[in-house]
């Protein structure tokens, strides 16, 4: 039954990817090992994510979705590297055998695995035993040339620019979204935080609410743009657990403080949400948004440091690419708010072991 379920789902529907990519992928899904022909003078970079039901994804969460989730996320890690997707390895852990939701998620999984051209190469697919919860695991596989070492999280310096693509924060106002959907709103946030978000989910614009719901569901890894940065970007991630905390990580291997304009981040809401300025409490949306913006997970954009010689480069890249802060000598993730004061921020990222699950 598992070899059936194996060939229905994922052989067959991911051979034409497979055998389109025959130069790099030697041995793929039915053989005891996948073999990938990396191209000469190439270095190879590798990650692997885990998605578990109820922590990652609602157990209500369309399985295309899902699928287009869990690789997206991986991918996205190739995208903060500077790498090319090779291809892929897929772990499945079932409480029991859903067609249905087999189908949808493998389609959600082609679908993406195509657009980036990342075929599935193998993996396993077991029974979770008592367990009820779907467990989704992926190692992905990635390429670049062997002058990129990747963008080390420690090479950022004093005077750099931070930059970020896209609308960080947006995936969270998704989440809060879902939960809020569900009547479990107050599950994420409580208190004043509660109160003043449901004051900002209440006046969201019809536009902004589909925008947030599927960056949330189905992120954009940003390949294109991570293999634009060598030579530009410094260090780089990609922001899986909130802008605070994931910069953090990039501060505390390079040893340097950091400096976020709130004046930049109101700018990028302003720009999706231009009629927020309409509002009567205007700075207190956007204050919300900041904080979300801060703590907020699953945007899957990049963030990364960059010269200052770089600036009209990294521009001429495309839109939505924005400077929201300077690297310092020091310590510490600071907010520089319209007065020029400065506030500590600490504490605001989202947490695997304290977050409520899904």
């Amino acid at each position: 039954m598992e070899f059936d379920l194996i060939h229905r789902h994922f052989k067959t529907p991911f051979g034409p990817l497979a055998r389109a990519n025959a130069d790099t992928v030697l041995l793929g899904i039915g053989d005891d090992c996948a073999a990938l022909q990396i191209s000469p003078g190439q270095n190879l970079f590798t990650s692997t994510d885990t998605l578990v039901e109820g922590v990652h994804f609602f157990s209500d969460d369309a399985p295309r979705t899902t699928g287009w989730k869990a690789l997206a996320c991986n991918l996205s890690d190739l995208a903060a590297s500077g790498a090319t997707p090779l291809g892929f390895t897929l772990n499945l852990s079932l409480p029991e055998v859903d067609e249905t939701w087999l189908a949808g998620f493998s389609a959600g999984l082609l679908e993406v695995a195509t657009r980036f051209n990342c075929p599935l190469v193998g993996g396993d697919t077991t029974s979770a035993g008592l367990n009820t919860l779907k467990t989704v695991s992926i190692t992905v596989f990635g390429q670049a040339a062997a002058s990129h070492r990747g963008f080390n999280r420690g090479h950022a310096k004093a005077d750099e620019g931070i930059w970020v693509s896209g609308t960080p924060g947006l995936a969270r106002l998704g989440l809060l979204l879902e939960y809020q959907k569900r009547g479990r709103l107050a599950e994420c946030c409580r208190g004043a935080e509660l109160q003043k978000v449901q004051a900002l989910l209440a006046v969201l614009p019809e536009h902004l609410v589909r925008q947030a719901v599927s960056r949330l569901e189905m992120p954009v890894p940003r390949i294109e743009l991570g293999l634009m940065l060598h030579g530009l970007a410094s260090a780089c991630l990609d922001l899986s657990d909130g802008l605070s905390g994931d910069l953090a990580h990039v501060l505390k291997a390079s040893e340097v403080a950091a400096v976020l304009s709130q004046t930049s981040l109101e700018s990028i809401w302003r720009h999706l949400w231009p009629e927020i300025d309409q509002h009567a409490d205007v700075a207190g949306l956007l204050k919300t948004l900041i904080a979300q913006t801060l703590k907020g997970g699953d945007d899957f954009e990049l963030c990364w440091t960059a010269h200052p010689r770089h600036r009209d480069a990294i521009q001429s890249l495309g839109a939505g690419l924005h400077c929201v802060g300077i690297i310092e000598q020091g310590s510490g993730l600071w907010l520089r708010t319209p007065g020029e004061e400065r506030k500590r921020i600490s504490g605001t990222s989202y947490n695997h072991f304290a977050e409520s699950k899904n």
